[in-house]
């Protein structure tokens, strides 16, 4: 439930007060003119013989009335449940480590091939979800603006391979920082990264990177791929004796997730932190308890989503009037026996 015209709320309480008020006020003065016409408030004939049971329940009928007025012009909306509403998306860059480092053979057959095909899957349930798709490794690479067309993104996932990308290393925050000018630039409201990568970095600046875009708005969520004992990077994964990559000290480089900083990164952002898994489950949960509930939120701000609710308080305020009329609390006598001038008629005189 919400409010079209939430600022009518605020007006009810000194409209109740005031209508209490004039109340109290309009029955004092009436009693102030019966004493007069009587001669005085403490004749006997000047008591009405209002019933004060039924005096107090035509004031809490008026202030039901009231309040019953000033809700149905606060424009009370309650919010429906169809199809519409079901299908509102959530808009979101997936960011997908293209280095070599995701060659590695902890996750068998690779980690590009576990990731990919889970990503693959979660974007054929992406529904109405509004999806962009940026490549990375030492520099970010935007392959697909926000689309509906998850056909066209999944297509583009299929043609990336980590062997092909020319830079070398892994930059995290570039994907970031991508991600984010062009949220800004194309002023998108709800403002989701999803990290794909097994969270090392080559490039140090990836916290102060991701708190600045925070500051924008940006969440970010990372898909942790990999393991934390990690595998060596093959050279050629198509010629298992290749050997491994070697780095500058003619090491073999051995890969391995690096939680810390993704759950870090996810922390600083507001973002959620889940590992791939074995069938992909990281994607499931990310989308269970990040996304589904940002869409609703999303559906929620939608007014085209709600329907109008006046008609109930705008009738309880007609009851409340028609029972005060059927009440007539001011006509409404309580029982009393004979009165004071009948009575002093009926004494006889004393001798």
């Amino acid at each position: 439930m919400k409010f079209g015209i939430p600022w009518i709320l605020y007006a009810t309480p000194p409209a109740l007060l005031a209508a209490g008020l004039l109340a109290l006020a309009a029955r004092r003065r009436r009693a102030s003119l019966a004493a007069r016409f009587a001669g005085g408030p403490r004749r006997g004939w000047a008591d009405t013989g209002a019933s004060a049971a039924r005096a107090r329940l035509d004031a809490a009928l008026l202030l039901v009335a009231v309040a019953g007025l000033f809700l149905a012009l606060a424009r009370p909306l309650w919010f429906r449940h169809d199809e519409k509403s079901e299908l509102t998306g959530v808009p979101y860059f997936v960011a997908l480590d293209a280095s070599r480092s995701m060659l590695a053979g902890d996750m068998k057959p690779t980690r590009w091939f576990r990731a990919t095909n889970a990503l693959d899957r979660f974007l054929a349930n992406a529904g109405n979800d509004r999806v962009g798709l940026i490549s990375f490794s030492g520099v970010a690479y935007l392959n697909a603006p926000l689309s509906f067309d998850m056909n066209a993104v999944r297509t583009t996932v299929r043609y990336l391979d980590p062997e092909l990308m020319n830079d070398a290393g892994s930059s995290l925050g570039t994907a970031i920082e991508r991600a984010g000018r062009y949220f800004a630039s194309n002023n998108v409201p709800v403002r989701i990264v999803i990290l794909v990568t097994d969270g090392e970095d080559l490039e140090g600046s990836l916290l102060p990177t991701a708190r600045r875009w925070a500051r924008e708005g940006v969440k970010v969520c990372a898909i942790g791929v990999g393991t934390v004992a990690g595998a060596k990077v093959p050279l050629n994964r198509w010629n298992p004796n290749s050997g491994g990559a070697k780095n500058t000290f003619g090491q073999e480089v051995v890969s391995r997730l690096d939680e810390g900083n993704l759950q870090r990164l996810a922390s600083a952002t507001g973002g959620r932190y889940y590992r791939l898994g074995e069938r992909g489950e990281g994607f499931d949960r990310l989308r269970s308890e990040f996304l589904r509930p940002l869409g609703e939120a999303s559906a929620r701000e939608d007014l085209e989503n709600y329907r109008e609710a006046y008609q109930w308080p705008l009738g309880i305020a007609a009851l409340a009037l028609v029972l005060r009329v059927l009440l007539g609390a001011d006509r409404a006598r309580r029982p009393a026996g004979p009165s004071a001038i009948g009575s002093h008629l009926a004494t006889p005189p004393r001798p």
